[in-house]
């Protein structure tokens, strides 16, 4: 393997592991709450309570792993050539099929794939932790019990922390200079213009309306748990970052 393939090999794993932590922080753990568990939010705004409906939820999943997928075949392709890789290339590539020698190692994915490693770890952590309580939508199940260990002793909304995380992350590596979007011309023609820029846009929404849902949460785990909301508040002041917000 040449010395310029060693480094971007290095991409597959790190791919692979930013569509791992994709895949575990936009999947539900639990299935939906019945509409009793969810009345307790039903002032809040729809786009705070549901983020997103699933079928968007499930799209986005699918172009992002859809991108990840494409370039981890492009790498492939380039640096392990074969009669079938020659054939195959030419379809990852709006233009020349040389350009996919741009797909390289960066400092930004590196930082990228860093954010969605942690952020998925965290975001196992808090479905650990939460257990059935763990909830695309905001809902008190019966028998609700307010969870102050784990992740959560730490800051109150450690799961949105670790969705931004990965959400930025993923930004990062898939969109930046030596990404596949980046190097493959796709951006070139006005149908991968359209595609990127809504998928990006659709991403980016996701930690504006987290950081929108903390006080939501905040304010009806204070009126139900009161007392003991208090008491965790005092221990554990801070949102999202310690020491931050």
């Amino acid at each position: 393997m040449s010395s310029i393939a060693a480094p971007v090999a290095l991409k597959i794993p790190l791919l692979l592991t930013v569509a791992y932590s994709n895949f575990i922080t936009f999947t539900p753990p639990n299935p939906r709450t019945a509409p009793d568990e969810q009345s307790k939010y039903s002032t809040a705004k729809y786009i705070v309570r549901q983020v997103r409906p699933p079928w968007v939820r499930a799209l986005e999943k699918t172009i992002t792993q859809s991108f990840i997928i494409f370039e981890v075949a492009t790498i492939l392709a380039t640096y392990l050539p074969s009669p079938l890789a020659e054939r195959f290339l030419p379809t990852l590539a709006w233009r020349p099929a040389t350009s996919a020698l741009g797909v390289r190692l960066t400092l930004p994915f590196l930082v990228g794939a860093i954010l969605c490693a942690i952020g998925g770890i965290i975001r196992i952590l808090c479905y650990r932790a939460l257990g059935r309580h763990f909830t695309f939508e905001l809902s008190l199940r019966k028998d609700h019990r307010l969870v102050t260990d784990g992740p959560y002793a730490v800051v109150r909304h450690p799961s949105y922390t670790a969705l931004i995380m990965v959400t930025i992350g993923t930004l990062l590596c898939l969109t930046g200079s030596g990404s596949w979007l980046s190097e493959s011309g796709i951006m070139r023609t006005l149908v991968g213009r359209l595609l990127v820029v809504a998928w990006a846009a659709e991403v980016a929404w996701i930690p504006i309306v987290m950081i929108l849902r903390v006080g939501t949460e905040d304010e009806i785990l204070r009126k139900e748990f009161k007392d003991e909301w208090e008491a965790w508040s005092l221990r554990t002041p801070y949102k999202l970052i310690p020491g931050v917000i």
